[in-house]
């Protein structure tokens, strides 16, 4: 959440400290130790401690600290690119957009084609989807429960009305990592992209570059979609304010060695790149609009990524001057599929990259239910009920924490003023109030959706997406059940 954000009104209040309360992690202490540990293990970048030291902080401290991590925070961006390289490649192709604020939104005046391509559909449980619904918290009620996600209490009971009953085929995809994962790949990646260096195998994935963001980096993750990632501090624009960031700290690190300082573990920073050509630092020199997709295309084409696949989105507003972002998002038979490129334009140059780079197989033909059979199958517990407001990372239109908090400050207003009552205690012998959710569902939609199987390969297969009369998605496998795997787990 943006806690920068102006508030909306004293509803809000209440709003966050009823989704603090519900929270199950609220108190958990984060084993930042460990956590250290792993990044360093990951990254092969060692951690330095700051360790805090009881007392009264200065009164100058604070503007100093705030100079010496502005310092910081250039050196230390390759090190949050890694972090969402990781990402990537758990997420499986989700795509990456740059800055910590959060999807940007799309220039209204710049290249955009999405609008052709129906949204991805999102089954529960498929991997690189959203995660399965948890149980309804029992600090939450039951309106509290169906406002923040419909079905998240898992008790909702599906019917249809005027859904068709005759059944169908569509093809289904698969994504042929292995054609390409390998050195020869990572290499011939790292040459398009101006990488020197051998390929060579580390946690799981070929490397080409150094790991430590003192240069250009590629990685080709061994998974189902061989997810590429590539960044070069180089071509980032804020290099070009870090000397700048300096001077404000030119007298040494602070906050190491002082009482009352409450410092956070920091990276040991590595060498500061110079800007990789003086288009970095204009801003002006970045493509937009058409001119963006344009040279995104040539890009996809010369990593071997067919561009007619996908349909093209630019964000201008990254939260960087001068760097501009363009989503490529697959597109197969008009519906994306939650895979998609990211990259990541600076000056004349490319500052990062990431996506998947396996190309699609088909499968043939598989025999699909009829939208009246998929209603059922949504009453069934094997295949779950996944509320189509849940997407991948890498759906257009992803909605930020303060627009669902502001939905649901629509729905059902707190009154501040209100004096709060103490629930009636049950009679003995009285019902046990079990409440159902009841959701009728009057339109669907054919399309496919991304599976990632047990053993991790990644395959698109039809999905059908369900919505009842106010708009509200579910989804479902559309594949007939002689032609789905229903083994046990394990």
């Amino acid at each position: 959440m943006d806690d920068t954000r102006t508030p909306g009104g004293p509803g809000d209040d209440e709003l966050v400290a009823r989704l603090r309360a519900a929270d199950p992690a609220a108190d958990a202490t984060p084993d930042l130790d460990r956590v250290h540990a792993r990044l360093a293990e990951q990254t092969g970048v060692p951690l330095a401690a700051t360790p805090a030291v009881a007392g009264t902080t200065p009164a100058d401290a604070p503007d100093e600290l705030a100079a010496a991590r502005a310092r910081r925070r250039g050196r230390t961006r390759w090190l949050q690119v890694a972090a969402a390289a990781a990402a990537f490649a758990v997420v499986g192709g989700g795509g990456y957009a740059v800055g910590a604020s959060g999807m940007p939104a799309p220039a209204s005046d710049t290249a955009s084609d999405l609008a052709d391509a129906a949204a991805p559909i999102t089954l529960p449980g498929a991997g690189g989807a959203a995660a399965d619904a948890p149980e309804a918290l029992s600090g939450a009620s039951t309106e509290d429960a169906r406002m923040i996600a419909p079905g998240f209490g898992g008790r909702t009971v599906f019917s249809g009305d005027g859904l068709g009953t005759e059944g169908a085929s569509a093809h289904a995809w698969a994504f042929d990592a292995a054609a390409v994962v390998g050195a020869e790949t990572a290499a011939r990646v790292a040459a398009t992209l101006g990488v020197d260096g051998e390929p060579r195998l580390e946690w799981g994935q070929w490397v080409v570059g150094p790991n430590d963001g003192t240069g250009a980096t590629v990685t080709l993750s061994v998974d189902g979609q061989a997810s590429v990632g590539f960044y070069d501090r180089a071509w980032d624009p804020t290099v070009c304010t870090a000397s700048a960031d300096d001077t404000l700290a030119e007298e040494g690190e602070v906050g190491a060695d002082e009482p009352g300082t409450d410092a956070a573990p920091m990276p040991v920073d590595p060498a500061e790149p110079d800007p990789a050509d003086p288009s970095v630092c204009d801003p002006a020199s970045t493509p937009t609009g058409d001119a963006a997709v344009e040279r995104v295309r040539t890009l996809l084409a010369d990593l071997g990524v067919d561009p007619a696949g996908y349909a093209f989105e630019v964000f201008e507003d990254t939260g960087v001057e001068g760097l501009v972002s363009v989503q490529a998002a697959q597109v197969v038979d008009g519906t994306q599929t939650g895979v998609a490129w990211s990259v990541s334009l600076a000056g004349t140059g490319v500052q990062s990259v990431w996506g998947a780079l396996a190309p699609l197989v088909d499968l043939g033909e598989y025999d699909v239910i009829s939208p009246a059979a998929a209603v059922e199958r949504l009453n069934d517990p094997r295949f779950g009920a996944s509320y189509g407001g849940v997407v991948p990372l890498a759906a257009r239109g992803l909605a930020t924490a303060d627009q669902s908090l502001q939905e649901m400050a629509d729905e059902q207003a707190v009154d501040p003023e209100a004096e709060p009552t103490v629930p009636t205690t049950p009679e003995p012998g009285s019902a046990v109030a079990w409440p159902v959710q009841q959701v009728e569902l009057v339109d669907a939609r054919l399309g496919v959706s991304l599976v990632t199987l047990p053993d991790g390969a990644a395959v698109l297969v039809p999905a059908w997406e369900l919505t009842d009369a106010e708009g509200t998605p579910w989804s479902v496998v559309a594949v007939a059940d002689d032609q789905l795997d229903l083994s046990p787990v394990g």
